[in-house]
């Protein structure tokens, strides 16, 4: 084998199979670049979608929340009104009670320890 023989051997390989070989490469990296921001953009779709689904459910919920916070301050608003109607009857109740039993209540003070009521000393 002579040296042309060689080279013409090499010449074939890089020729044939090797600058293939490189061409393939580089086109296969940039399509392997491609589809890896494809599947980075789906993914991202995806996320987009469950994320959206979470918010929507989320809303509702709030919006359930919120209706139920506003009747429930309702309902406590129309029992405070009722209560305090109450407490002014019974307040009109004991200031009769105490004006029929003929009690004075500045004349007379509650003592601490006992709970009895004493007359109030006059200065």
């Amino acid at each position: 084998m002579d040296f042309g023989e060689i080279m013409t051997y090499v010449g074939t390989a890089i020729g044939a199979g090797g600058l293939t070989q490189v061409v393939n490469w580089r086109i296969n990296r940039n399509k392997a670049k491609e589809e890896v921001k494809s599947d980075e953009i789906e993914n991202i779709r995806k996320s987009i979608d469950v994320y959206q689904t979470i918010i929507s459910d989320q809303n509702k919920r709030i919006t359930e929340l919120t209706q139920e916070v506003n009747t429930l301050r309702e309902q406590l608003r129309i029992e405070r009104n009722e209560h305090q109607k109450q407490i002014d009857g019974l307040q009109k109740q004991i200031i009769e009670i105490t004006r029929v039993l003929g009690m004075e209540n500045r004349r007379r003070i509650r003592d601490e320890k006992t709970g009895r009521f004493q007359k109030k000393e006059d200065k």
